[in-house]
């Protein structure tokens, strides 16, 4: 199951980190926009120096990460330093072999909706994995240790920052049209990390409620019951309360209609669900 994990986590990340290039090289950088981070101060560098963005990508991560070992030591985490300098390497790679002289689409509203669909999906997969990509996050912690500002204001005010030098650098519609990809950005992130850790949670009312508990721990899950009293009947019964993944709920919605043509059972969207006969099951 260890190395299942691994390769599963690597996978999810390297799936991240090209989403990630793919977006910046084909619709950001030759439309001169930016979402922020390490990215955008590479493009904006760029302008300035005859270097690759790529190239220009990977010294602005060597940098960002010799601040943050400097400011924090060395729990900053390999695994992050590793997907950066991937990340990096990889938008470099594709300057090399795939030089962009225009963006791809001629309307920059189309390039920044692609771009923040690729790049905030690819962001969520590598944070959902407990990596990042660098660039805004080393600057918000430098910001939060000695200002106190919160990660998620600071990672945006960074992020302001560079499109605001992008649009001094480029022009004021690649900026403005810039400052509302963050914006989405930020949204993107949040809705695909909390699609990859929604659940179902079940309420289960049904005869058999040893047998319902008995199928949920062969799909890998777990349940709670306890007494509940009727208040029509007066009558006591068992109550199975669990958390599925959609994919097993359409299992239990079947076994309970073959089992029980009377079951009643209320069922909500959760998200962020953490702990034992969940997480481990469920990313594998």
């Amino acid at each position: 199951m260890g190395k299942q994990m691994t390769v599963r986590r690597a996978f999810f990340i390297i799936l991240g980190v090209v989403m990630i290039g793919v977006g910046i090289h084909f619709f950001l950088l030759p439309s001169k926009l930016s979402l922020g981070g390490a990215t955008g101060m590479a493009l904006v560098i760029s302008n300035y120096v005859p270097l690759d963005t790529g190239l220009l990508l990977i010294l602005v991560n060597l940098v960002l990460f010799g601040l943050s070992f400097l400011m924090f030591g060395n729990a900053y985490g390999i695994i992050t330093i590793i997907s950066s300098l991937g990340l990096s390497g990889f938008v470099w790679f594709l300057e090399r072999m795939l030089p962009m002289e225009a963006p791809l689409i001629d309307d920059l509203f189309l390039n920044i909706v692609i771009a923040v669909l690729l790049y905030g999906s690819g962001v969520a997969i590598v944070l959902n994995q407990s990596a990042s990509t660098g660039g805004s996050d080393i600057l918000a912690k430098i910001l939060h240790k000695f200002t106190g500002i919160d990660l998620g204001k600071g990672i945006l005010l960074v992020d302001f920052v560079v499109t605001l030098f992008a649009g001094f650098t480029f022009s004021l519609n690649v900026g403005l049209y810039s400052l509302i990809g963050v914006i989405l950005n930020g949204m993107v992130i949040d809705y695909v990390i909390d699609g990859m850790n929604a659940g179902k949670y079940c309420i289960i009312h049904t005869r058999y409620p040893e047998k319902v508990a008995e199928y949920l721990i062969s799909l890998g899950r777990s349940a709670t019951l306890y007494e509940a009293v009727g208040a029509y009947t007066k009558e006591k019964k068992i109550v199975v309360k669990t958390v599925v993944s959609t994919r097993d709920y359409v299992s239990l919605k079947n076994y309970l209609r073959e089992i029980d043509e009377n079951v009643f059972m209320l069922v909500s969207n959760v998200h962020n669900i953490i702990g034992f006969h969940w997480q481990d099951i469920h990313d594998s």
